[in-house]
């Protein structure tokens, strides 16, 4: 299994939705997609957007 499947695996996301990620600068990630990573790695949507600087 590729990082990108692995980590789509792990966070209960699409493969597709990683690699736009990592390869589109441009790429907007949807919240819903942060909100699933955030509940997978058990972190609190507060603390990541205080971790990213928001």
């Amino acid at each position: 299994m590729n990082n990108n499947s692995q980590f789509a695996n792990e966070n209960n996301i699409d493969e597709k939705t990683v690699r736009r990620i990592r390869e589109d600068n441009k790429y907007q990630i949807s919240l819903i997609t942060i909100m699933r990573i955030c509940e997978a790695q058990n972190i609190k949507l507060s603390k990541f957007f205080e971790m990213v600087g928001l």
